[in-house]
């Protein structure tokens, strides 16, 4: 629950938080009031709120024609191998659904990406969320957002708390971006915090984090995914992202940064 005070004009973590039924009702009252005089702002509303419509209806047609027997029979008529106590083992069930899905996907235009096929999530499907979501992003988004150190201290604090981690704004500023702000998003019951920062040159950049599945620590490597450069690193039970359209070297450095503060 969303009990930090008000702060206009609205920006759209408000308005999120509205649709989340995240807000006190004291906040919700007063958005209420604020959407019967601005049109404008009802219409940012209706168009964020567009944005969670479900997508299965659109792909019932597809699904249904989906040839599921033939893939059954073709996938029981495979030898079955032993594999080692460490190797994943995954079900025929699991690879028709698999194959099903690559089919909507197919079909589809390859519009949308599948990022569970029933399986648990791993660090290249989390990295693969947060590229999409950042993908939305550009310099107009951070308009109205509050730069207040306090806030930012706050936020961090809470998303801190959530993960189990001790986010000091101070230790987190990186050299050429503005720190912006610091949120939780939510997929699949797996929190992720984003550390949102604004670079003078390049613009949107997220340092993103979240729990890892063992304790172990993983070197960072980098990747290109949606435009975007991406260096990712896991240490101390929490997996680690950094994105933006920086170049590489500099990408580089910046983690670097992170991992030192």
């Amino acid at each position: 629950m969303t009990t930090h005070p008000l702060s206009l004009p609205l920006s759209d973590d408000w308005l999120v938080a509205y649709l989340d039924n995240e807000l006190t009702l004291a906040q919700r009252q007063q958005i209420d009031e604020l959407l019967g005089h601005d049109p404008q702002l009802a219409s940012r509303l209706a168009h964020l709120d567009s944005a969670s419509l479900s997508f299965s209806a659109a792909f019932s047609g597809l699904l249904a024609q989906a040839p599921v027997a033939e893939l059954t029979a073709r996938l029981n008529a495979l030898p079955i191998r032993e594999s080692s106590a460490s190797a994943k083992r995954f079900s025929r069930r699991a690879l028709i659904a698999a194959a099903v899905s690559c089919l909507v996907i197919g079909a589809a235009g390859g519009h949308f990406y599948p990022l569970l096929l029933g399986q648990e999530a791993d660090n290249d499907n989390w990295r693969e969320l947060v590229a999409q979501y950042m993908s939305l992003y550009t310099r107009e988004t951070f308009d109205n957002v509050a730069d207040s150190t306090q806030l930012q201290q706050r936020q961090l604090q809470d998303v801190g708390n959530k993960l189990g981690l001790s986010l000091e704004r101070d230790r987190l500023l990186l050299p050429g971006a503005e720190l912006m702000n610091a949120r939780l998003l939510n997929y699949e019951d797996r929190w992720i915090a984003q550390i949102s920062y604004l670079d003078a040159r390049y613009g949107p950049l997220a340092l993103c984090i979240s729990v890892a599945d063992d304790s172990g620590s993983h070197a960072p490597e980098i990747e290109r995914r949606r435009g975007m450069n991406v260096v990712y690193w896991s240490e101390a039970g929490h997996n680690f992202m950094l994105i933006g359209h920086n170049p590489a070297d500099d990408m580089q450095a910046l983690a670097r940064r992170v991992i030192e503060s």
